[in-house]
């Protein structure tokens, strides 16, 4: 026996701020919430010094937690109020929550102690602080969280593949609620370095353009923190309990394309095959794509490949990157996107993608700026989103608007 999953509670975490009505209506304003940061000498995407309170309000209990640590309390707890589910009981609740990046500041620090002799001082619990599963521990025992804690890693596919691994544990009966998504916050000398060396990063260092997914002046990526966690569950547990839905997951692929650790391969096999899985996973006609959220992190090749690859697999759909908003968030970019998604399609809205100005490149594709009431002659609301990540992983879900069939 297989079980319809459902998304009925979010919460996150985003450049914008802390929570989820915060990130809609950051998305909605078609502004972003950069900064120049003059320490690290580029435009990021942080979460703003106002909410440390909240960060050590959350974390008081959890004498060492760190930052992804926090961000993993906040939107677990966020999604589980949404979803009517803070006093349930959770013997049956997991919970899988991706990072991508352990503390590497922490773990400079304490190499320099060592360096110094100074190794009395190095805490006990620096071991298990920079352990990615971490997160998902905390919030099982915030929240007393008994179905099992897990942490994906697929570097800046995790999002989604935390998302759909989640989804085929309940699908498949394994269990029955899941809070799923990923959380990263690397924004940092370490990170900043390493991208540059790889010519990710964008040059641009005006915070309002730099990051513009598809645009002819695309020149890199905005480094970003941040990540989102949901709710899923069983349909029918959600309809016994008359839950509010968001969307419906109807299915999910993965796919690797073997060719290289940080560059996709020109004809984009791994994104075809991902998004093809997606399809088959979800028994529906490609015909019924009306939205593809993309993973196009504004560089120059991975944007024109993706884009080739859509148009490959679903001609004139409606395609846009939520990435001009949010910067790349690393791991916990597909997880944000699918919130973004879910909050779409319960909202009838379709986010363009912003700073898109003028393509460099042929497409069939509806490349989508601005933001627009999604009025699609009453079809049913069915999205993809995709999450790609060094090393050739790429994930795709498949969301849509739940009805009663």
């Amino acid at each position: 026996m297989t079980h319809r999953v459902v998304i009925t509670g979010l919460g996150a975490i985003s450049p914008y701020g802390i929570g989820v009505e915060i990130l809609w209506k950051g998305l909605q304003s078609m502004k972003s919430p950069f900064i120049f940061d003059n320490k690290l000498g580029i435009v990021c995407g942080k979460l703003s010094e106002k909410y440390n309170d909240q960060l050590k309000e959350v974390g008081k209990n959890y004498r060492h937690i760190n930052r992804i640590g926090t961000f993993s309390l906040l939107a677990a707890g966020e999604a589980l109020r949404d979803a009517g589910l803070e006093n349930e009981n959770h013997l049956e609740t997991g919970v899988n929550i991706g990072v991508g990046f352990t503390d590497l500041e922490k773990v400079v620090e304490v190499g320099k102690m060592i360096e110094e002799k100074k190794e009395r001082r190095v805490s006990p619990y620096f071991i298990p602080n920079i352990l990615t599963n971490i997160p998902s521990s905390y919030v099982a025992m915030e929240y007393d969280l008994l179905g099992g804690c897990l942490s994906s890693s697929a570097a800046c596919a995790t999002g989604v593949t935390s998302i759909g691994d989640a989804f085929l544990n309940i699908k498949f009966g394994q269990t029955r609620r899941i809070v799923a998504g990923a959380i990263d916050s690397a924004i940092n000398p370490l990170t900043k370095v390493g991208f540059q060396q790889l010519r990710a990063l964008t040059r641009n260092k005006d915070p309002e353009s730099a990051s513009r997914p598809f645009d002819e002046k695309r020149d890199g990526f905005v480094l970003s923190e941040g990540g989102g966690l949901v709710v899923l569950e069983r349909l029918e547990d959600a309809l016994s309990r008359k839950a509010k839905i968001y969307a419906e997951i109807l299915g999910y692929g993965i796919a690797s394309d073997a060719y290289h650790l940080t560059s996709p391969r020109e004809d984009g096999l791994g994104s075809q095959l991902s998004m093809q899985r997606c399809i088959d996973s979800s028994k529906i006609n490609p015909l019924n794509i009306n939205y593809v959220n993309a993973h196009a992190t504004s560089t120059q090749i991975g944007d024109k490949i993706e884009s080739a690859s859509i148009s490959n697999l679903f001609p004139s759909v409606m395609v846009s990157s939520y990435k001009g908003h949010l910067g790349h968030t690393l791991a916990g970019a597909g997880a944000l996107e699918t919130i973004g998604t879910a909050l779409s399609i319960k909202n009838k809205k379709i986010i363009g993608t912003l700073n898109l100005e003028k393509l460099d490149f042929e497409t069939n594709n509806r490349m989508i700026n601005g933001c627009h009431n999604w009025d699609d002659n009453d079809k049913k609301k069915i999205s993809l989103v995709n999450s790609f990540g060094f090393g050739g992983i790429y994930g795709t879900l498949c969301l849509s608007e739940y009805d009663n069939y």
